[in-house]
């Protein structure tokens, strides 16, 4: 049912990067998927901040806009709540969350910094980027969030909404996205209601979000390393750095293996449709995701057509990414071909997302 309400420690890290098999997958199968909830929505405001704020003390789940997605958050320290997490979102019980907090002081709680952590934290805080750092020995979030790991995620979204949510709340808030696992994520509240509605207690409506994909992941390890490309790019975190960002092993990319962080399944961000990367044509039952201004043979002749940026503007494309494809998706087309999008910039984001999109499930 949907209601929508009218507007008014000493611990060395273990993290040896390998990736072994996953420690809570046999979880997947008891985790119950809480349905027939009265979903209400409401629109942004001190009223839904603070209704937010009860919602998740008491066990509830809330989903609610960041800059980047809008996430489906639980109360980090309560292992029940994020249970119903993932057996709202059909999510594996071995991918971890991140845990969003309201300031450092907070993220300290729960997190231990090295100093490449506290240059990034310092540089890009609030904003689309998350850390990976060792647990502090009394850190709340619950084992289930961290997926067994003796790391914890974290980040300061930049977002207004999300802020007002975390400090009426005053606790570590995890949310993933707030979509069925592996489905294309949400940048509208509609986008969440469509996956979500009647499995959770309340959506917190403040419309388009800004960046359109997730946060850029960076594990704080012997040497800091990109576990997940996102809305801030590889450069501008280099350049902070003053060095370069190590890579996961290949082994990252198995779905049968205990990933570091959210977002590094094989399959992953994909619509109902098969996804054909770098397409130099369309078919004329295919939708075309177009890039830019050039015009592919069969253009005219295709199910549906979107562009992400005809300028090819990469952080325009990025905005429009999930949203489009969520689009052409509800036209029920054979395929979506993409055009080929540069790598470089946040097109690296880009092309992360649509590669887990197009991989064969």
């Amino acid at each position: 049912m949907l209601y929508r309400a009218e507007p008014h420690s000493d611990k060395k890290a273990a993290y040896s990067v390998g990736f072994g098999a996953p420690q809570a997958a046999e979880m997947r199968n008891f985790i119950p998927v809480k349905t027939g909830l009265e979903t209400l929505i409401l629109p942004a405001g001190e009223a839904a901040a603070g209704a937010a704020a009860r919602t998740l003390a008491g066990g509830g789940l809330v989903a609610f806009p960041t800059e980047t997605v809008y996430g489906l958050g639980a109360d980090a320290a309560n292992a029940s709540a994020v249970a119903h997490i993932y057996g709202a979102k059909g999510r594996p019980a071995f991918n971890p969350l991140i845990a969003h907090v309201a300031d450092i002081a907070a993220a300290r709680r729960i997190g231990r910094f090295d100093t490449p952590a506290f240059k990034l934290a310092g540089a890009f805080w609030p904003g689309p980027l998350t850390l990976v750092v060792p647990k502090t020995d009394d850190c709340p979030v619950a084992d289930l969030a961290t997926a067994g790991l003796d790391t914890v995620a974290i980040r300061i979204p930049a977002h207004p909404v999300a802020q007002a949510i975390l400090r009426a709340f005053g606790g570590p808030v995890v949310a993933p996205s707030a979509n069925i696992s592996g489905h294309v994520s949400p940048t509208l509240a509609a986008h969440v209601e469509s996956d979500l509605a009647g499995r959770i207690d309340l959506i917190v409506d403040g419309g388009p979000v800004a960046v359109g994909v997730e946060s850029t992941i960076v594990g704080c390890f012997d040497a800091p390393m990109l576990l997940r490309p996102g809305g801030l790019s590889r450069e501008r975190i280099e350049a902070v750095l003053g060095m370069p960002l190590a890579r996961p092993p290949v082994e990252a990319e198995n779905d049968n293996s205990q990933p570091l962080a959210p977002g590094m399944l094989a399959s992953h961000y994909a619509p109902r449709a098969n996804v054909r990367l770098r397409a130099q044509d369309v078919a004329p039952d295919e939708a075309l995701l177009a890039f830019g201004p050039a015009r592919l043979p069969g253009l005219d002749a295709a199910a549906a057509v979107m562009n992400l940026s005809p300028t090819g503007d990469l952080d325009e494309a990025a905005a429009n990414l999930f949203g489009y494809l969520r689009t052409l998706d509800a036209k029920a087309p054979k395929a979506i071909a993409v055009m080929a999008i540069p790598e470089e910039g946040l097109g690296e984001a880009i092309n992360d997302r649509l590669r887990r999109a197009a991989v064969a499930r």
